[in-house]
């Protein structure tokens, strides 16, 4: 009787081991693909205001992709996405002359735009695991992500109408025109020539391929047994603080290779909002007083001015931050972010009987 009863225990035991090993094999670590459309947002020097955190939304620029993606287990995923997207920003738009805080970014008048190719990779952790097939997953699982993208940008400004040459009214490249001096020797001349806040030379030319890190989190829906619709907002954490062209220094004007470069680097006295035509005035406070446009650069004291608006002590000299207003230092790395829906389907072809569970 006892052998018997052992030999039945075993059986359980044998029966029971089949039966976890067979609902273990039954974990699908499938395939899906999907699309993806987003809001593109840039967090930089070109902000409304001197913050980490701060962004225009008018120019909230669409992003789209493609991804294809695997599970892993009950909760991990990884992902692989190449994605493209506009970012933008402008002074004239984005900064208010009324407000101390931002008056410093509307003299200096900056704008861009810069076309940005993200290819990259990504892991996902779910809070809530799903096991078994795909049709058994579940219908609503929030989770987070982090991972690795490299990407191409190169960021470009819209010339003047009224500037002298073949450029004008037309969107050209930044980078080669050195509007920071990256890359060049300096001369020394003038009177700052010896300034130690100026430096001996000018900062290495910023690379036009660079690297980022992806995080973020996100909700997924389960709208059909091979369809999922994901919420999510991504962040992009650069290493560098130029995907603007602006997060250094002023220049010697005298330093840069041609009068465009001259142009593109201190726009502060361009009388004319270049995206929207609008004249440039400072209203609001009169202690602020209003731009003074000089027509040209004056050399006399181995300087340049090419506007002038008191209070803002930045705008009127090489050695002079361009990046950030207020600061001392130069501006913490730029950042944008992605936010928006993505669309996958389930690829697999598999399918088994479902089950009723008894209990």
């Amino acid at each position: 009787m006892k052998e018997s009863r052992l030999f039945i225990v075993i059986l359980l035991f044998l029966f029971s081991s089949l039966t976890v090993q067979g609902q273990a094999s039954r974990q699908e670590n499938y395939w899906s693909v999907g699309v993806s459309l987003n809001a593109f947002n840039y967090y930089g020097d070109l902000a409304p205001l001197p913050k980490n955190i701060s962004s225009d939304i008018k120019f909230t620029k669409p992003n789209i992709g493609i991804e294809a993606s695997k599970k892993l287990g009950a909760r991990f995923s990884i992902r692989g996405a190449f994605s493209y997207g506009r970012l933008k920003g402008d002074d004239y738009e984005s900064a208010d002359p009324a407000k101390e805080e931002s008056i410093g970014r509307y003299g200096r008048n900056l704008q861009f735009r810069n076309d940005i190719f993200e290819l990259s990779a990504i892991m996902m952790y779910e809070f809530l695991p799903s096991r078994g097939r795909f049709y058994r997953r579940r219908y609503v699982s929030p989770y987070i992500f982090a991972g690795i993208a490299g990407f191409y940008h190169n960021p470009k400004g819209k010339v003047a109408e009224d500037f002298n040459g073949p450029e004008a009214g037309q969107w050209i490249a930044l980078r080669p025109l050195n509007t920071e001096g990256q890359g060049l020797t300096r001369t020394g001349a003038g009177s700052l020539a010896n300034d130690p806040q100026f430096g001996t030379s000018y900062a290495k030319q910023y690379s036009l391929i660079q690297a980022t890190v992806p995080v973020g989190a996100g909700v997924k829906f389960r709208i059909s047994d091979r369809l999922d619709l994901g919420v999510e907002i991504g962040f992009r954490i650069l290493f560098f603080d130029h995907i603007d062209d602006v997060g250094g220094k002023h220049p010697d004007l005298r330093d840069l290779g041609s009068d465009l470069a001259r142009a593109m680097s201190n726009r502060s006295g361009e009388p004319v909002a270049v995206i929207s035509g609008d004249q440039r005035a400072i209203t609001g406070n009169s202690s602020l007083g209003s731009i003074v446009n000089t027509g040209g650069i004056n050399f006399g004291n181995g300087e340049y001015d090419i506007a002038t608006i008191p209070g803002v002590r930045r705008l009127n000299g090489p050695g002079g931050l361009r990046g950030d207003i207020r600061g001392n230092t130069p501006a913490d790395n730029d950042m944008y972010v992605v936010t928006g829906f993505h669309l996958n389907y389930i690829l697999t072809t598999k399918r088994y009987p479902r089950y009723k569970r008894r209990f």
